[in-house]
């Protein structure tokens, strides 16, 4: 078997480094031929594509949220799309793994990607308009939100500040100081075909996983595998409701708060209502602003894991 490992150099700090090195001996024990790249700043997606076209066996993405999810979109905008995927989770958020039981000594992570049989996973697509204006596609394996959840990937990401800090704690942080500032925004939401609001936004996730924002359990009844989105949607909350709301979200018990809804869509459609679009965030990454339309794919990803 031809394995390409895709990695985030940046991912996890020294620590990561002398981690990752031990995961890479064990892989090797299990695979005798690697090839490791470094991930390209805003060109991931083609370098996985290339490579996954010049014939490997299995690629193993080694990073965050955003490292995973712009390896398979190289992958799934590529002409093999059922090339597997793997990956060893090294990154801030560390969402997409929590989907997974997965073990965290390298050994044992080796094991499981070796051991692993096939299994497939929905993903999705997001349209929407780039910053510099011009429309943009792309897939997305676990959350894509706007609103809030927006603003804070924005400033987690652009933090020059608070990298030693733990993922989960560093998404809290850069929440609580975004909830503070945040004025809601005026949107009109559409989920196959059916208008369900038009008004006021705070946040609205489109979950194909459970979990973002470092720990957030956003969506637990989100299910990989069902072909369908569970989005969630906070009307425009008062900013003292969304930081108590906040605290909820990492238990889940958000799901029983009235100015949270719920609902279950193939697709889901999103404008801006006045001049203020609201932010996007896919996976970790922030590709654009609504206009925005969100897709399924259902079983379009294939993991080893």
């Amino acid at each position: 078997m031809k394995v390409a490992i895709i990695r985030n150099p940046a991912s996890g700090g020294r620590s990561g480094q002398a981690g990752w090195l031990r995961v890479r001996r064990e892989l090797e024990r299990h695979f005798p031929i690697i090839e490791e790249h470094e991930t390209v700043v805003g060109g991931t997606p083609f370098l996985a594509r290339r490579i996954v076209e010049a014939g490997v066996d299995l690629v193993i993405a080694v990073g965050g949220d955003g490292t995973i999810s712009e390896v398979a979109d190289g992958i799934l905008s590529s002409a093999r799309p059922d090339t597997p995927l793997a990956f060893v989770a090294a990154g801030t958020g560390g969402d997409y793994a929590r989907n997974f039981d997965l073990p965290r000594q390298p050994a044992a992570i080796a094991e499981v990607i070796a051991r692993a049989r096939l299994r497939k996973v929905d993903a999705g697509v997001l349209r929407c308009r780039a910053e510099d204006g011009t429309a943009s596609e792309r897939h997305f394996i676990n959350i894509a939100s706007f609103g809030v959840s927006g603003d804070v990937v924005r400033s987690v990401n652009g933090a020059a500040r608070g990298g030693w800090l733990p993922g989960s704690l560093r998404f809290f942080v850069h929440s609580t100081r975004s909830i503070l500032r945040y004025r809601p925004r005026q949107v009109r939401l559409v989920l196959d075909g059916r208008e369900v609001h038009a008004g006021p936004v705070t946040a609205v996730a489109v979950a194909n996983g459970g979990w973002f924002g470092g720990g957030m359990h956003v969506a637990p009844a989100a299910d990989l595998s069902d072909g369908l989105f569970e989005v969630a949607v906070l009307g425009g909350a008062p900013t003292l409701e969304t930081l108590m709301l906040l605290q909820k979200i990492y238990s889940g018990a958000h799901v029983r708060d009235p100015k949270v809804r719920f609902y279950r869509a193939r697709s889901v459609e999103a404008e801006p209502l006045d001049d203020r679009p609201a932010l996007l965030e896919a996976d970790g990454e922030t590709p654009g602003s609504i206009a925005a339309s969100f897709e399924v794919k259902p079983a379009a990803l294939t993991l080893k894991i």
